[in-house]
């Protein structure tokens, strides 16, 4: 399978060895003798390198966040700090960019044949080790990651592709499970030298290497000297472990640390000190009003729905209730992202339009108490609502946010009745049970934005147990999607049907930020699984 020769894979790996050998502060002539050796030194383990590294001092420190075990290769890890500060050891066949749209990444190019895809790797892109980066190191870190299971934060993805196989050393064939162009996101994985999968650190082709950590879950990387793009200016990171957000906070507001990266709400307040930089970035965490859709709900009528977003001031919920870490959206999809269709954002905060709507209903405030009525007969009934949700182990976010939205509808004349239970479970099992008729709900996205999760009939996300044909048929048509125009129209066609008929009530997604006390003014597009996208880039 590779056509390169074993001695020349012995000098690259000497050389890669030589180099991390010169930063743990090895002598000129112990590398000689190394070398001249042909190798026959053996290799320090991780926990000896530890011992020799300066694990103290480097030209960045990064806090992270791991309440429990601390692992660091993609394959074991389920951390989401780790799997950004990942970003920097390990590189992807096709990457994401600012819009999170598929570019090449160690892939040149590819073209595609129905469901089979052909992709053709650059040539001469260095592995830590030294080894080149050929297909067989794809199809071998795709096996890994896909036979690590559900933990892994990339499992969902690789779904979407049938087999893969190494036809030439830089020639990749991939067989997706459908025609459409989306499979290239489940190519944005980390590629792992196959030789390394099992290690505790493997080893990428990304600008930094780690070089090795020690039992507090301090780890150490240094610049990476094969690496194929220019030579980052920061040449040493550490990493280091906090067992919680408020300690990370805490540390870099005493200098502790240089930068952090959180999605605590903790760090609103941080955002604004003085001595402290900060970039917001978006997670994939959507906040949504699930409406009951129940014959026996208010909330079955589309026009009760359509009022209820004219009658939310969603800006002040998410400056308020969500402490500004949340940018609002009607829809799951990104604002920004390519797919995004700007056309979706059609409620503003308008308490006159939701009376309209409601009035057109029958509704009116018969009793002059500023509450809408409607005559049963002889009754006079009330639009009554009972708002479930619940709260984050950390924070009572959510109940705030439930409380702002019932005031806003009391304003209009509603009678809302706050539910907090006491986890999503339970929420979840109210929705079941319909003992609800709006319920404020979180779900975390994928960064491939697959709809059919939360939108067609049977989804796993689709809580409230929606189903319409016309849905189910655009979902379907994005399966045979493979020309990059004809996908952006289904996906604004099944953003527009998402507004009109409202099977969820957007809010917004929830928002992280990257707090530092130096310059961070070189990172950008940064997304949920990438929160330092553009480190390398930054000035010493």
């Amino acid at each position: 399978m590779r056509s390169i020769k074993r001695c020349t894979l012995r000098r690259l790996s000497a050389l890669a060895l030589a180099l991390c050998l010169l930063y743990t502060g090895a002598h000129a002539e112990d590398l000689a003798s190394d070398l001249g050796g042909g190798l026959q030194a053996q290799v320090p383990t991780q926990n000896e390198l530890a011992q020799q590294l300066d694990m103290e001092n480097a030209d960045v420190t990064i806090g992270y966040i791991e309440p429990g075990y601390a692992s660091y290769s993609p394959v074991t890890t389920d951390n989401w700090n780790m799997v950004s500060l990942n970003q920097l050891v390990f590189e992807s066949v096709v990457d994401l960019d600012e819009t999170m749209k598929p570019v090449p990444m160690l892939a040149d190019n590819w073209v595609q044949d129905g469901k089979v895809w052909t992709f053709n790797l650059r040539s001469g892109i260095q592995f830590h080790n030294g080894y080149e980066l050929t297909a067989y190191d794809v199809v071998r870190s795709w096996q890994t990651l896909v036979q690590a299971g559900k933990s892994n934060p990339y499992y969902a993805r690789l779904q979407a592709i049938s087999r893969m196989d190494a036809t030439d050393i830089y020639v990749l064939t991939v067989t997706a499970k459908n025609n459409s162009m989306m499979t290239l996101y489940a190519m944005n994985f980390p590629v792992i030298q196959y030789e390394t999968l099992a290690d505790e650190l493997p080893r990428g082709t990304g600008p930094y290497w780690y070089i090795g950590y020690n039992d507090e879950g301090t780890v150490r990387l240094e610049a990476n000297p094969l690496w194929w793009k220019q030579q980052p200016e920061i040449r040493s990171i550490l990493l280091k472990r906090y067992y919680d957000s408020g300690d990370a906070i805490q540390a870099i507001r005493t200098n502790q640390i240089d930068m952090l990266s959180t999605k605590s709400p903790r760090a609103s307040l941080s955002r604004k000190l003085s001595g402290l930089t900060s970039m917001d970035y978006p997670t994939l965490t959507f906040e949504m009003l699930v409406p009951n859709l129940g014959e026996g709900s208010l909330l079955s009528n589309v026009t009760v729905r359509q009022a209820v977003m004219y009658a939310i001031d969603r800006s002040m919920v998410a400056s308020n209730a969500y402490l500004d870490m949340g940018i609002q959206c009607e829809v799951p999809i990104l604002p920004g992202s390519w797919l995004y269709e700007s056309q979706s954002a059609i409620y503003y905060y308008s308490p006159e339009r939701a009376l309209q709507l409601m009035q057109s209903l029958g509704w009116r405030d018969l009793t002059g108490d500023g509450r809408l009525n409607k005559r049963n007969g002889v009754m006079l009934e009330e639009p009554r609502v009972t708002l479930v949700t619940y709260n984050e182990s950390t924070n009572c976010i959510r109940e705030n946010a439930a409380n702002m939205i019932a005031e806003y509808l009391e304003a209009v004349g509603f009678t809302v009745t706050v539910n907090v239970l006491s986890s999503k479970e339970k929420a979840r099992e109210a929705i079941r049970n319909r003992n609800y008729d709006l319920a404020l709900m979180a779900v975390n996205l994928s960064e491939i934005p697959d709809m059919n999760a939360m939108l067609k009939t049977g989804g796993e996300l689709n809580f409230n147990r929606y189903s319409n044909d016309d849905m189910d048929m655009l979902l379907e048509r994005v399966r045979s999607a493979s020309d990059e125009t004809v996908l952006r129209k289904i996906y604004s066609d099944i953003q527009m049907t998402v507004v009109n008929r409202l099977p969820v009530l957007g809010l917004l997604f929830r928002t992280g930020t990257v707090l530092s006390a130096r310059s961070i003014g070189g990172l950008y597009g940064l997304r949920a699984y990438d929160n330092f996208n553009g480190f390398e880039f930054l000035k010493q």
